[in-house]
Formats: C-alpha cells, sequence, structure tokens
C-alpha cells in the first residue's frame, strides 16, 4: 500500500497528493500499523515442551521470591511504624510549639531589618508595635556586645542567623528532634 501511494505520487500532480492530509494521515497510520503489530507466531521458533515447563518453573520460583520480598518489606514498614510511634511524647510537641516559634521570630527580626532602613520610623505605632515589642528585649541584649557597623545596626541579622540556626538544627531534614521523630535515635 505504502508502494502504492508512492507510485500514485509520481504522476503529475504528484506535489498536491505528497501535500494532501489524508496521503499523509493514511501513511502514518500503515508505518504506526506495521510497527504497532506483533509478528505472527509462524515466524517465531517454538520451544519444546520440556523447556517451556522449565521456564515456567523459573517464573513460579521468581515469583516466589517476589512475594517473600513483599512479606519482609511489609514487615519492615510495620516496624518502622511501630518505632515511630515508640518515641518520646515531649519530642512532638516540643517540635510543634518550636516550628512555629522560630519562624515567627525570623519573621519579626526579618522585619526589623526592614523598619531598621527607615530611622525617622516611629517604632510605638501601630503597626510597627507588634514587631518592636516582641523583639526589643532580645536586641537590647546583643547590642551592648555587638557594635553598628557602618552606622547601622546589625542585631536584628545576628539574631535573624541565630533563630535560622536553631531551626536547622533541630527542626530542618536532618534536625536534632526530626531524627527523633522519624527514627527514635
Amino acid at each position: 500500500i505504502i508502494i502504492i501511494i508512492i507510485m500514485s505520487s509520481s504522476n503529475k500532480n504528484a506535489a498536491s497528493s505528497l501535500r494532501s492530509s489524508n496521503t499523509w494521515l493514511l501513511l502514518v497510520v500503515l508505518v504506526l500499523f506495521a510497527v504497532a503489530v506483533p509478528t505472527s507466531s509462524a515466524f517465531t521458533p517454538r520451544r519444546p515442551a520440556a523447556t517451556t515447563t522449565l521456564v515456567q518453573r523459573q517464573q513460579s520460583s521468581r515469583l516466589h521470591l517476589y512475594q517473600k520480598d513483599l512479606q519482609v518489606l511489609e514487615e519492615a514498614i510495620a516496624s518502622s511504624a511501630v518505632l515511630l510511634s515508640d518515641t518520646e511524647p515531649w519530642v512532638g510537641p516540643l517540635a510543634a510549639i518550636l516550628d512555629p516559634f522560630f519562624n515567627i521570630l525570623s519573621f519579626a527580626m526579618l522585619c526589623r531589618v526592614v523598619i531598621s532602613w527607615y530611622p525617622t520610623t516611629n517604632l510605638n505605632a501601630l503597626p510597627f508595635n507588634f514587631v518592636t515589642w516582641p523583639t526589643e528585649p532580645l536586641l537590647r541584649v546583643i547590642r551592648g556586645v555587638v557594635p553598628p557597623a557602618f552606622g547601622v545596626d546589625i542585631t536584628p541579622i545576628v539574631w535573624l542567623g541565630v533563630f535560622t540556626f536553631f531551626h536547622e538544627i533541630l527542626l530542618g531534614q536532618q534536625g536534632l528532634l526530626t531524627m527523633k521523630i522519624k527514627y527514635g535515635i
């Protein structure tokens, strides 16, 4: 059929025949059909009956091994679930409290960094006092130790680094509390 399509395109209307979408569609369908249809069993060599039973025995033994592996995997998953439930009862609530605590304080310190760019801002005004009042006691402790750099107060950046560090050490992917919850270490 492909040869007939190609030969029909060799006449004087060859360009229009090849450009027609129906011809190309038919050609593509025929090629896909030829690729998708499996070869006939007449062309494949047949195995002797003894070989077929040997192959069947090998397949059934593999299936049995896969079933054993699946049972071992299910037992491992079940034992890890027991392990997860055997962690100390204080770890989960502590992680649930520390995570938002560190995130909120890190955000507050980041807001203090932005507020410090505008020195004429009244820190006791309504929107700014939500950030100022909780963070000022922490900043006051460090201001005596960390001097301003080039006239800029960098103590919020120090606290931001401290909160981020402790958040990662305790609650990050490899954090201590995370490992305690996952693996009971």
